[in-house]
């Protein structure tokens, strides 16, 4: 798909008929019932506010995509969905409980609103192309593997930032078969509460089974006499443990960095970010695996310059200054790139050097380690 062709075609206004016809044989469709005006909806990298008599959208490529709804200031909550061609997606939106029924159409709905989709072109919005390429550099690397494997197990695979929570006192309540043990506190009565609290007196509570994104732990290993020898610190051990997790597919790995990260910055869900903190802590202190991930390690860094480069300003910038570990965490990973034995892919290098150069500028701040922080040589004993 010529993504290019079809952005001009776009641009001047009215498309050419064999294009138009071409898009809606090959691209898939989203619709919405139910969606009240006002609300904002989104896919990949772009959001609108829904007008009246809005239904969905159209023309959407082939490929990985998130979709999701937001009412007023309530946290977003949408899915993936890997688009297969001229596929066609039904759902409705629950406005009492301000999230998609979870009700599947069925195979009949779908084939009566496929014979109907000309008759509702003007309620569809057109996939916003000219996003297509950012949409892609941030997620390239997700599989149909990583958005299954990471999906919650929720019917539709929802993702929201506030996901639904279960208290203490809702446990123990179905733990001893008496649902009316579970009430809101009444501050006028002064009988006995059965309330669980943590030790800052909030309540305890769990998210809902099935709307946890399942992020892949990273795992610990043991300290070998090898590990004692390596320069500096050295989590290559924990980067193939985690690796093999994932069938020692490195693309998976990749695919997780970006899915993480697209959950933070598109689903606006927080534990995305920690995941991806996680791992960039992870990939940045990995000295042995520079030498032995060498394309891995390219292909990291073209994915971390356009997650920065694609992220709004401000947010990078929040985190540089409130939070240290990106400033540091990336001064580590390009001194170890630098420090890297002459043997180092020289294409890892030079584009390491094009990047550092590149964060520099865009913050206007340095991203060397201070002299007392440099790499160094430990050589422990065996006691």
């Amino acid at each position: 798909m010529d993504v290019a062709k079809i952005r001009q075609a776009m641009a001047g206004g009215e498309m050419p008929q064999e294009l138009a016809q071409q898009l809606f044989n090959e691209c898939g469709f989203l619709v919405i019932q139910n969606v009240p005006e006002g609300m904002e909806f989104g896919v990949d990298y772009k959001s609108w506010t829904v007008r009246s008599n809005f239904l969905g959208l159209k023309l959407i490529p082939p490929g990985l995509h998130y979709f999701f709804l937001a009412s007023g200031t309530a946290p977003r909550i949408g899915f993936f969905k890997w688009i297969k061609g001229n596929e066609v997606l039904l759902h409705k939106w629950d406005k009492k409980g301000e999230t998609f029924a979870e009700t599947p159409a069925t195979d009949e709905d779908v084939a009566r609103l496929r014979a109907n989709l000309q008759h509702i072109d003007r309620n569809l919005a057109a996939y916003p192309f000219d996003v297509t390429q950012n949409w892609v550099s941030l997620s390239n690397h997700i599989t149909e593997k990583t958005e299954k494997r990471l999906r919650p197990t929720n019917p539709m695979g929802l993702i929201t930032g506030q996901p639904e929570t279960i208290t203490k006192e809702e446990d123990v309540a179905a733990e001893i078969g008496d649902p009316k043990a579970v009430f809101n506190v009444d501050r006028s009565n002064k009988g006995e509460r059965l309330r669980f609290r943590d030790p800052n007196g909030l309540p305890i509570v769990r998210v809902k089974e099935g709307y946890e994104v399942r992020f892949t732990a990273i795992p610990d290993v043991p300290f070998t006499e090898s590990a004692k020898f390596r320069p500096g610190i050295d989590n290559t051990d924990r980067l193939m443990a985690f690796a093999a997790l994932l069938g020692d597919d490195y693309t998976e790995v990749l695919g997780e960095f970006q899915y993480s990260f697209v959950v933070f910055l598109v689903a606006q869900v927080y534990d995305g970010f920690e995941q991806w903190k996680r791992l960039m802590h992870l990939f940045s202190s990995c000295r042995g695996a520079l030498i032995t991930q060498p394309k891995f390690y390219i292909d990291l860094l073209m994915v971390i310059f356009f997650q920065v480069k694609l992220c709004p300003d401000d947010f990078f910038v929040d985190v540089l200054s409130k939070d240290n570990f990106l400033a540091t965490t990336l001064a580590w990973f390009f001194a170890n790139i630098e420090d890297a034995p002459s043997f180092l892919n020289p294409d890892l290098r030079q584009k390491a050097a094009k990047v550092k150069t590149f964060f520099a500028k865009k913050f206007n701040r340095s991203f060397d380690l201070p002299d007392e922080e440099d790499p160094t040589v430990v050589t422990t004993s065996s006691s």
